[in-house]
């Protein structure tokens, strides 16, 4: 069933009866608030040009990922919040010597502005990329963007009008539903398990609204190592969702960051390669390159890139030529597999950890995804707990989560919580694994005294 669209927002300003303006109390307690409310100072600013903004704007939400940033910089805290990669890998001489080379070359060009669509070079590296994971493509099927997250702000723009019926995962990446909610849909969350989505609740919502003569315009999904569920669709349910896709004569918008990050099991053939002409493919060089480059592309159906070019110039004329050369030059000379097998090293240690700390602190008392890959952890709590009112005490106890509320687009998620493993060294894992766990354990020890009980409302496919 459909959840109600309404979105958080920030709060009006009663002083200005009529006027639109807008307040926000920008800080409270280590980023506790509500999702709409921006975080800019411990003080409360009145916003005199409410009144003047388009209506979309009530439903952009500031990322609770991005707010506890600037909390988790903080050297005392172990952070187990931010989807960060571990850059800490890169050779700083090689990413040297690209840059000189790159200037070498053809400083004037790569100084220069840029086709919209992306450097040529970059796509056929990039089409090697897909190759890696079974994925065939042309390089004239990819725009190059910047960031993943660039592409599915430009899809969002292109394919939402408000009120129009999409689909996404419960949880799902909060990037996604901040990009999505911003164009004013209606959101219906569809539930996953260890499998990723329950087709089955998936074939009811696209039937239920089908039988009222609404269409969704797509289905939004992370099947591989999901952020931030660290699951991974199973070949037969990938299979089962593009049969759905084409019943019910919807698209389906794959994001593909971590898919080349595995620590063990068999791969699942991308969407992208079963149904080429009904998936939008979402990929980046974040997580195995470098984020700070942002470089991510899209691959999808001529029509469909057409008009993404055309959204793209609009945004930003074009991705840096200077980082787009950089990155051709890394993945045509420099053994790029072997760095990734590096980073899969590292991760599937911190995993490891991970689990093993959950094991020794926190059995009985939370469930908890078991990621064959990729960079997150899901955890689920007692569900009296509520993760962001907790997230403050978590603070002063030095570790810092990303609270389960902000991955659902209306509601959810308020007793679960996603961990990081891949950017802290194993050892501050484990601490902070230990330090989150008497956190939690005071929180449980509280609910006893009052009468309640530490049961864990276990998510799907999770461990114990």
């Amino acid at each position: 069933m459909a959840l109600p669209c309404r979105a958080r927002r920030a709060t009006r300003n009663p002083l200005v009866p009529g006027k639109g303006a807008v307040y926000y109390n920008s800080y409270e307690g280590a980023g506790l608030r509500p999702r709409g409310d921006a975080v800019m100072s411990r003080r409360f600013v009145l916003d005199p040009f409410g009144d003047k903004y388009a209506h979309r704007t009530s439903s952009m939400l500031s990322s609770e990922i991005r707010d506890l940033l600037a909390v988790t910089a903080r050297r005392d805290i172990i952070s187990l919040a931010g989807g960060l990669p571990y850059t800490q890998a890169m050779d700083p001489g090689v990413i040297l010597g690209l840059v000189e080379e790159v200037l070498r070359e053809d400083h004037a060009a790569a100084l220069q502005y840029g086709p919209t669509d992306g450097y040529a070079p970059l796509k056929r590296s990039l089409v090697e990329v897909m190759r890696e994971e079974g994925i065939p493509c042309l390089p004239e099927d990819i725009i190059i963007t910047n960031g993943a997250q660039q592409g599915l702000e430009i899809i969002s723009k292109i394919f939402i009008n408000p009120g129009d019926d999409i689909v996404t995962e419960a949880p799902s990446y909060v990037g996604a539903l901040n990009s999505f909610l911003s164009y004013q849909p209606r959101i219906h969350a569809v539930p996953i398990d260890g499998e990723g989505m329950l087709l089955d609740s998936l074939e009811k919502t696209l039937r239920s609204l089908s039988a009222r003569g609404q269409q969704v315009k797509f289905i939004y999904t992370v099947p591989n190592f999901h952020n931030p569920a660290g699951v991974t669709m199973s070949t037969e349910r990938r299979y089962g969702l593009l049969q759905l896709a084409e019943t019910y004569d919807c698209l389906v918008v794959e994001d593909n960051p971590y898919g080349l990050l595995r620590f063990e099991g068999e791969p699942c053939p991308a969407l992208r390669s079963l149904d080429e002409n009904r998936v939008i493919y979402l990929g980046t060089l974040s997580k195995i390159f470098s984020a700070g480059m942002r470089i991510g592309w899209v691959a999808a159906p001529h029509p469909i890139l057409e008009k993404l070019l055309l959204a793209k110039q609009s945004a930003d004329l074009c991705t840096s030529s200077f980082t787009q050369r950089v990155a051709h030059l890394y993945f045509s000379r420099h053994d790029w597999r072997g760095q990734i097998g590096q980073l899969v090293e590292i991760y599937r240690e911190r995993r490891n950890v991970m689990l093993e700390a959950m094991e020794e602190y926190l059995s009985g008392i939370a469930s908890w995804t078991r990621p064959q890959g990729g960079l997150f952890l899901w955890v689920t709590l007692p569900e009296f707990i509520r993760t962001s009112d907790m997230l403050a005490s978590a603070i002063d106890a030095k570790v810092a989560y990303v609270p389960g509320r902000g991955f659902f687009p209306y509601e959810g998620g308020e007793n679960s919580m996603r961990l990081n493993f891949s950017y802290p060294e194993p050892e501050l894992v484990w601490e902070g694994i230990k330090r989150l766990s008497k956190v939690i354990k005071r929180e449980v020890a509280l609910a006893k005294s009052l009468g309640l009980g530490p049961r864990a409302n276990g998510h799907p496919g999770t461990e114990e």
